[in-house]
């Protein structure tokens, strides 16, 4: 690869994961990609915006008919793929890491990638918890996270601070013990499955596992940090409170569910023929943390810290945490400008509005619900909004 390939931005390819129980169509209507018609036949629950697998376009303007995202599903997402006019950034990773992590990023956080992010459409999702950043499990990695949200959203956040955690458990346990009972009934052709939802209904209404937990409702640009670790959370589902369901960015570290994801209750979720997801109530009591402070909802709600203020742009601090960093980019009108020296990869993601971003080897213009990658040795970037009200969120 030439030195020039680690120096300037590329537009990312982001990869469309469908979602056929709980997706939608907000990221594709988003993207302005409503015209495509394979994307409007699916709905789509989540879009990679960032991670080991990314593919980084060699167009540079978004807004171009050719760029267009890789349609996929959750299993598939895993795997690496390679469109054409594109190079992987695992082939920039390999080629030279220095380059595109940058030293910075070295001395804190090694020398793997290790970032996830996501915009989300989701509507609720389990009762669920991740192990600490410093705890160490023979299976189990942590999974340090935190949602911004986009849109009003509701969730559950703690453990209540009058909760009964023996009776916590033991609901769960009656609900996991009676949900397989149903399910063999259905296996062996004793239930139907509409006399098993009605079955469900009744269970969970009878348990409501809920009245353990905090309800938070959000508002949009809440962030919600969960890089702690050993704190209970879940998305929720509400017509009336959130008519849109949860959509938001989240960033994590990269380590799949089935290895970070403790679930405790699934919602009463059943499949027609009786399936349903393994739930691991031992080591979610084992591993969340029952401190007054880690269970206050209010401990992970983060204001933004206001770094720079001009005439032409704010910069806010979203989050800081060991894992990772989001920050955010307000510029006020079209043509204002930003300017910064870096030692480190960065990520921007236009949340509203458009910009071009440019280095002296080559530039991008990234449209709403857009983003690109810029490695680390452009060393020095300049961003142009090209609408009034470019808001743009930084990840690293």
């Amino acid at each position: 690869m030439k030195n020039s390939d680690f120096q300037k931005p590329y537009l990312v390819i982001p990869k469309l994961v469908e979602q056929p129980t709980w997706g939608g169509q907000y990221i594709v209507t988003q993207k302005q990609w409503s015209q495509h018609s394979e994307m409007l036949a699916k709905r789509i629950g989540q879009s990679y915006e960032l991670y080991s697998g990314t593919n980084l376009s060699l167009l540079t303007d978004s807004a171009d008919p050719k760029f267009v995202g890789e349609l996929t599903d959750r299993d598939a997402v895993e795997s690496q793929t390679r469109p054409d006019n594109a190079v992987a950034l695992s082939d920039l990773l390999a080629a030279d890491t220095l380059s595109v992590l940058g030293q910075e990023h070295l001395d804190q956080r090694g020398d793997t990638f290790g970032l996830l992010i996501k915009l989300t459409e989701a509507l609720g999702n389990s009762f669920q918890v991740h192990i600490k950043s410093d705890q160490q499990h023979p299976k189990w990695l942590p999974k340090p996270e935190a949602w911004y949200y986009f849109e009003p959203g509701l969730i559950t956040l703690g453990v209540k601070p009058d909760a009964d955690w023996d009776a916590y458990k033991q609901s769960l346990q009656t609900i996991q013990d009676t949900m397989m009972n149903i399910s063999r009934a259905m296996t062996a052709g004793n239930l139907t499955y509409a006399e098993a939802q009605t079955q469900v209904a009744d269970l969970l209404a009878q348990q409501d596992p809920w009245q353990y937990v905090n309800t938070v409702r959000v508002k949009a640009d809440d962030l919600v940090d969960l890089s702690c670790g050993g704190l209970h959370h879940s998305w929720e589902e509400d017509s009336a409170l959130a008519p849109k369901g949860n959509i938001l960015y989240e960033l994590q570290s990269e380590a799949l569910d089935k290895v970070s994801t403790f679930r405790a209750f699934d919602k009463g979720k059943i499949g027609p023929s009786g399936e349903v997801r393994d739930v691991h109530l031992d080591e979610y009591f084992e591993f969340i943390d029952r401190s007054p402070e880690t269970n206050d909802p209010q401990s992970h709600l983060k204001a933004p810290e206001r770094l720079a203020a001009t005439d032409a742009y704010t910069y806010d601090k979203l989050l800081d945490s060991p894992s990772f960093c989001l920050d955010k980019l307000s510029l006020s009108q079209s043509g204002a400008t930003f300017t910064e020296r870096v030692n480190r990869y960065k990520h921007f993601y236009a949340q509203s509005g458009s910009f071009r971003i440019a280095t002296q080897h080559g530039s991008v213009t990234v449209t709403t619900a857009h983003s690109c990658f810029l490695p680390a040795k452009a060393e020095t970037y300049t961003i142009t909004s090209i609408a009034d009200d470019t808001q743009i969120l930084v990840s690293y």
